[in-house]
């Protein structure tokens, strides 16, 4: 049986603050003398394995963001996540990034940016991962927010940052407060990438598509609710970024067996596998491949393939995407 671990994938749903390394975390708040309590909760939420609701998650979130007293811990945090997913052979991987977790207590939203796609950018040149920043605005913040993002994110396109986008559980959201800030990355060149279609259906998919001008979607799992519209998925060439245990975990779906990826990627919708918050959820990025593999019963082929739709992400650089196909073919034993 092939490694999952040894299949080359792309990594482009994981929020930072939530997909530090458990032991790195463990660790600084060993240094800070501040026990944390990290919680794992990554089966089903109607079972009490998982979270009870989205709000206990996000409330349970920010205790690791206060773990980080300065710029040198969040430095070292980003490079213990850079290496977690080189062990998990990811190429190319793209983290949810908010400074403003983190500014002004440590330093400017710029400052805090630097830092942290400095530090993504050196540990991956050292360990052959590709990285690049998604800077994201919470859709619970307003418009001066996403502005002032939008401009670091303009600063630092081509120098870090790979895509803007937005994140939140609140669906239908009114995204248009940020079509601006959305207008303004577009236009810089970096694609936008919107959570919909987690809490809310797909129309809330079609709002990230018409008002942001989205091209990824982060989750978008609800839109199997609408055959027409997943038919237009798959005719703009629309990738959904699925994570699907943290799905389970926070009751968006009952169960990995009746989670709806197999029938979008059945559909022809081009769908990444990912971890989103595996710090919380305990479960990393190849392990959403043994979901595939184990409970929707999908065959190497179709691994491979899955794995495969990381070549549309568009901020990977055309050197990583040729060696992304080429180690797939590799991976299924045939030639490049």
């Amino acid at each position: 049986m092939r490694s999952l671990t040894a299949l080359p994938k792309v990594h482009v749903h994981a929020h930072l603050d939530g997909s530090y390394p458990r032991e790195a975390v463990l660790e600084l708040a060993r240094r800070r003398g501040a026990p944390v309590d990290l919680p794992v909760r990554g089966g089903p939420a109607a079972t009490g394995e998982g979270w009870p609701d989205v709000w206990r998650f996000f409330e349970a979130y920010g205790r690791v963001p206060a773990l980080v007293a300065d710029l040198d811990d969040l430095a070292e945090l980003c490079r213990a996540l850079v290496a977690q997913e080189a062990a998990e052979g990811v190429v190319y991987l793209e983290p949810a990034v908010e400074p403003q977790l983190y500014a002004p207590r440590l330093g400017s939203l710029r400052e805090v940016t630097r830092v942290v796609v400095d530090a993504l950018g050196e540990a991956g040149t050292r360990l052959g991962v590709e990285v690049g920043a998604l800077l994201t605005v919470n859709t619970d913040q307003d418009e001066p927010i996403a502005a002032e993002l939008a401009a670091v994110a303009v600063e630092f396109a081509g120098r870090g940052v790979t895509a803007f986008g937005t994140a939140g559980f609140e669906e239908p959201s009114g995204l248009h407060r940020f079509a601006a800030a959305a207008a303004a990355a577009r236009a810089a060149g970096l694609p936008v990438v919107a959570h919909a279609g987690q809490t809310g259906g797909w129309e809330c998919v079609a709002e990230a598509l018409d008002v942001l001008g989205a091209t990824r979607i982060s989750h978008g799992v609800r839109s199997v609710e609408n055959p027409a519209f997943v038919r237009r998925l798959v005719e703009e060439g629309v990738v959904c970024d699925v994570a699907p245990v943290s799905n389970v975990a926070l009751g968006i779906v009952p169960d990995l067996a009746s989670h709806p990826a197999p029938a979008l990627h059945a559909a022809g919708v081009g769908i990444t596998l990912n971890a989103d918050d595996q710090l919380w959820f305990g479960r990393g990025v190849s392990d959403q491949y043994a979901v595939a593999r184990e409970v929707w019963g999908l065959a190497d082929e179709d691994l491979a393939a899955l794995a495969g739709h990381g070549l549309r992400i568009e901020g990977m650089s055309p050197a990583t995407r040729h060696r992304l196909g080429a180690g797939l073919l590799a991976w299924l034993g045939r030639a490049g």
